[in-house]
């Protein structure tokens, strides 16, 4: 056997993939146990998550609950309002009709007095 470049070549071929070999065995163990571990964090954090959405929804359908109330009374004040302002109107116009009617009266009174009393009477 003789020892030219082609042989050298060939061992240095042979050395580099047997370390390279090593290197991706070495790799995919450290990535084995990498996901060796994600996989107990995603099981712990199932374990944990699972009970905290059970009582986020049961929050929510209190909060639901409520707001449903709310809106009740939120109609029955709207209900109120719509009445108050339905009676205001009626209380106004039963009081503010005869009151014109009084001031106007107590107005052509008044003129009249002061007319009698001035004596500029109208003349037709």
């Amino acid at each position: 056997m003789e020892w030219d470049a082609g042989a050298f070549m060939r061992i240095a071929i042979g050395i580099f993939f047997l370390l390279f070999g090593a290197g991706c065995i070495f790799a995919l163990i450290r990535l084995a146990s990498v996901l060796a571990r994600v996989t107990d964090i995603l099981a712990d954090t199932r374990t944990q998550v699972i009970p905290l959405l059970t009582r986020i929804e049961s929050t929510l359908d209190g909060v639901n609950a409520e707001l449903a109330r709310v809106d009740e009374i939120t109609e029955s004040v709207g209900t109120i309002v719509k009445t108050a302002a339905s009676t205001t109107s009626a209380v106004q116009s039963a009081v503010a009709t005869p009151l014109k009617k009084v001031a106007g009266l107590a107005s052509a009174v008044s003129e009249g007095i002061a007319t009698f009393v001035s004596g500029n009477r109208k003349e037709n």
